[in-house]
């Protein structure tokens, strides 16, 4: 029965949500006078061919450094940079990266910082720019584009990013999925900027690549359901902590939890591990090799 209703749910978020859109779809809507397209890839590669009237980002703009790691800025600077984009109230806001290194990390933070900030209609182009040039009719534009400011408004959600205590306080009682790779969540390796080595106790390992294909696209549904539901055994009214090393990893795990599988509770913890695995008193398991190497 319980399995049945996390079916039952998981079908009705699909239903009530996306978060990823098609080429074809996309196509459809560049007429839409309140499209705003939005490019994660750096400078050079923007100007060498990008989507037709796409503004170039840079997610920096959006996050600030404290001490060892780094968190989104505040809901005044989100939306200085949002009108600085483009963005209006109204904008149906799609994002999309070129394929490079953790660029699809700074398409999910992105939508993250501008969800957190109130945005409503936000998707990621499922395939980004490599699927744009092999399935669009369109010519890439070589033309930088500058947009006039837009007028949105930040509304900050206070129920998505969470800090250091509220994940204390969550420990045994909240799912936590961890978004690095094997080798930073069983201790096996450090994650870059972190002095000791595992995971937080209790949390699960779920590394964010494994959602995409090597085209990185977006696995279907049916392989989504059997990792968060079947895997986790979760629904998508449960709570759900995301976590990773500062942040960017986690944001892809929680984008497709919140915008595409409908879990509405599910937060961001983003100073991550450099924060928690940067303290002497925060509760840490690591693998312990010998248990398996026992003859």
């Amino acid at each position: 029965m319980r399995s049945l209703l996390a079916l039952f749910l998981f079908a009705l978020s699909l239903y009530a949500s996306n978060g990823f859109i098609s080429v074809d779809e996309l196509q459809k809507k560049l007429t839409d006078k309140n499209l705003v397209i939005l490019d994660v890839t750096d400078q050079d590669t923007y100007k060498k061919g990008h989507i037709n009237n796409a503004v170039l980002v840079d997610i920096s703009n959006f996050r600030d450094s404290v001490g060892s790691y780094q968190v989104m800025k505040s809901s005044q600077e989100v939306e200085k940079q949002a009108k600085v984009l483009g963005i209006n109230n109204d904008s149906e806001i799609i994002i999309y990266g070129h394929g490079k290194p953790k660029e699809l990390l700074k398409e999910s933070y992105l939508a993250l910082a501008l969800i957190v900030n109130g945005a409503k209609n936000i998707s990621i182009l499922n395939g980004g720019y490599l699927a744009w040039t092999f399935e669009s009719n369109l010519l890439s534009s070589t033309t930088i584009t500058k947009p006039s400011e837009g007028n949105f408004t930040a509304v900050y959600n206070p129920n998505i990013l969470v800090d250091l205590n509220y994940v204390k306080k969550s420990l045994s009682k909240v799912a936590m999925l961890d978004a690095r790779s094997t080798e930073f969540y069983y201790g096996t390796d450090l994650s870059q900027g972190v002095l000791r080595a595992g995971h937080i106790s209790g949390a699960m390992s779920s590394f964010w690549k494994d959602k995409f294909l090597t085209d990185e696209t977006l696995r279907n549904d049916d392989e989504l359901n059997d990792i968060f539901i079947k895997g986790y055994d979760l629904n998508s009214n449960n709570e759900v902590i995301l976590y990773c090393t500062g942040g960017l990893e986690a944001s892809m795990n929680w984008y497709i939890l919140y915008s595409h599988l409908g879990f509405k509770n599910a937060k961001l913890y983003d100073a991550s591990m450099r924060e928690w695995g940067n303290l002497d008193d925060t509760p840490m398991t690591r693998f312990k090799w010998e248990v398996f190497n026992k003859k």
